[in-house]
This record gives structure tokens, C-alpha cells and sequence, in this order.
């Protein structure tokens, strides 16, 4: 997937739940800062972290992302989203 892909796959999706990007592409140093994994999508713009003006029930999260080709991991205070077949 090319992050231009991955950026329409994102809008598809938080159109679909009003939802926002908080943070997507990094350089190292940035990601460094927040605790992010070495190799992360983030560096190469292949990712992107989502908020949600309301509540979205998981299951709906999970298979909307699944219908895009994107990898769903839910996490403390926000959503990952990356693409399914990223580090595989």
C-alpha cells in the first residue's frame, strides 16, 4: 500500500465515524519522543493514530477497518490504524 492509498483508505474511514487523525507521518526523532517502535509505519507514512467525536462500538471499528485492508489496534486513549499487512 502507498501512503497515498493508505491516506484515502484514512478519510474513508473517519468520515465514516467522524473521527480525527491526531498524528500520522513522523520523523524518527518525533516518533522517538512519544515512545513509538522502531520501524514504525508512522516513519513512513503508513499510519495514523484516530479520535472519535463520539462513541464507536469496537466491532464496528474492527470491520470497517478490516473492509479498507487496515489493521485495527485499540489502544489506551486512541485507535492505530496501519495497513493489515504491515510487518508481515
Amino acid at each position: 500500500m502507498t501512503p497515498e492509498e493508505f491516506l484515502s483508505k484514512l478519510r474513508a474511514y473517519c468520515a465514516r465515524f467522524n473521527a480525527s487523525a491526531t498524528s500520522s507521518g513522523r520523523t524518527a526523532l518525533h516518533n522517538e519522543a512519544l515512545g513509538g517502535v522502531p520501524g514504525s509505519a508512522h516513519l513512513v507514512w503508513l499510519a495514523a493514530d484516530v479520535v472519535y467525536d463520539t462513541f464507536v462500538p469496537e466491532g464496528a471499528r474492527e470491520l470497517m477497518a478490516h473492509r479498507l485492508g487496515l489493521r485495527l489496534i485499540v489502544e489506551d486513549d486512541h485507535d492505530h490504524l496501519g495497513p493489515a499487512d504491515w510487518g508481515q
